[in-house]
């Protein structure tokens, strides 16, 4: 029987060793053996740990996972909630409040027309109440400062930012529409799941289609900046160029 120190037992399952320990605290892998001091692991946790390693990589929580590994009797569906999954938002559903005054320390003293575009650009949403708004998405606000904070005009940043979005919303609605395809194709317009297996299928179809379209968008959004940056400095070069000319003492 193989045995490894959980440094070893870490590098050959592709994990780390806190999150060894964290699975063991979870109830996710049995205790190690005990030679003195040194915990010694076998061949079960280095299975243990490739099958949550590859739940993980199939999109299921460590609370899913838990509840799957500790009860082998429960029915997949319920063990996974694989239901509950089908439901979850993949962005951040958590719009916490920000006021005015916070908006102004974010983003420096704003009009009304800058507030007003900061909520046509999806980037905050009004809630009824003086000074108060909801965010959208922290990470969004936090980005957006970081450019105001370099000089950008947010009036510009919102005009972007509801333009960009604009077209991220389209290429997503591609991907969706591409696996409502791919499901039409294999199980027919108006399929329903009617067992476990059904909805671990859709689930696993549904999750590959956003992990793989996320990661394409990421690709391509690298390469369409490399090309449109390649362009804006050619033809600020271009500009440049002739400004040179223009100021150029003119022969008499």
């Amino acid at each position: 029987m193989t045995e490894y120190r959980i440094d070893d037992l870490a590098r050959v399952s592709g994990t780390t060793t806190r999150n060894i320990r964290g699975y063991q605290e979870r109830g996710l892998l049995p205790q190690p053996l005990r030679r003195g001091r040194v915990a010694i692991y076998t061949e079960k946790h280095l299975r243990n740990l490739r099958a949550i390693n590859k739940l993980l990589g199939s999109g299921f929580t460590l609370k899913h996972i838990a509840t799957f590994m500790t009860n082998p009797g429960a029915r997949i569906g319920d063990a996974l909630e694989l239901n509950e999954i089908l439901d979850e938002h993949w962005s951040s559903t958590s719009r916490p409040e920000i006021t005015r005054s916070e908006l102004d320390d974010r983003f420096g003293l704003l009009d009304e027309p800058q507030v007003a575009a900061l909520v046509q650009a999806g980037v905050i949403a009004e809630t009824g109440r003086d000074g108060v708004y909801e965010a959208v998405d922290q990470r969004i606000i936090g980005n957006l400062a970081k450019l105001v904070r370099r000089g950008v005009q947010i009036s510009a940043l919102a005009d972007v930012h509801e333009r960009f979005t604009a077209k991220i919303n389209e290429a997503a609605e591609i991907l969706l529409a591409a696996a409502h395809d791919e499901v039409d194709r294999r199980k027919g317009p108006g399929w329903l799941p009617e067992n476990d297996d059904d909805v671990a299928w859709a689930v696993n179809l549904l999750g590959m289609m956003r992990r793989v379209g996320t990661e394409n968008a990421h690709a391509a959004l690298d390469r369409a900046l490399d090309t449109a940056l390649d362009r804006e400095l050619s033809a600020h070069q271009s500009a440049v160029d002739e400004r040179t000319d223009a100021d150029a003492p003119q022969p008499d």
